[in-house]
């Protein structure tokens, strides 16, 4: 008897822990981002330096979209543009915040980042 049971735990071993044993199931990857945007209040003050140069390192280093939008940007039709929709409604009433996202998806929203180095923490 004890060189079977021996023998499975062996196996066991080997084979690696079972995905039941952990809660079951596969890890939860997060998408990628692919852009960040600084949404801010004109009339509440200017976009302060860090930010604008942590947007510069996300776009040079990580090659990750980073635009600074007034949140009351809008087209000819008066409508705010596209691509920059899901950025505002997420900041909405959070003003001025750094949006992350992929595509069209927010990943997070972190409210006043005023360092380049907060901006490049808040980017995965």
């Amino acid at each position: 008897m004890r060189p079977f049971v021996l023998l499975a735990l062996g196996l066991i071993l080997l084979a690696g822990p079972l995905p039941a044993w952990h809660g079951g199931g596969a890890a939860v990857v997060q998408p990628a981002a692919t852009a960040a945007v600084y949404v801010y209040e004109k009339d509440s003050g200017g976009v302060p330096p860090g930010v604008t140069v942590g947007l510069d390192r996300l776009n040079r280093e990580r090659r990750i979209v980073a635009n600074l939008l007034e949140a009351d940007t809008t087209n000819g039709g008066g409508n705010v543009p596209g691509q920059f929709r899901p950025a505002v409604a997420a900041a909405e009433g959070r003003l001025p915040a750094l949006v992350v996202l992929s595509g069209s998806t927010v990943l997070r929203v972190v409210p006043g980042p005023a360092t380049a180095d907060a901006v490049m923490e808040a980017v995965p």
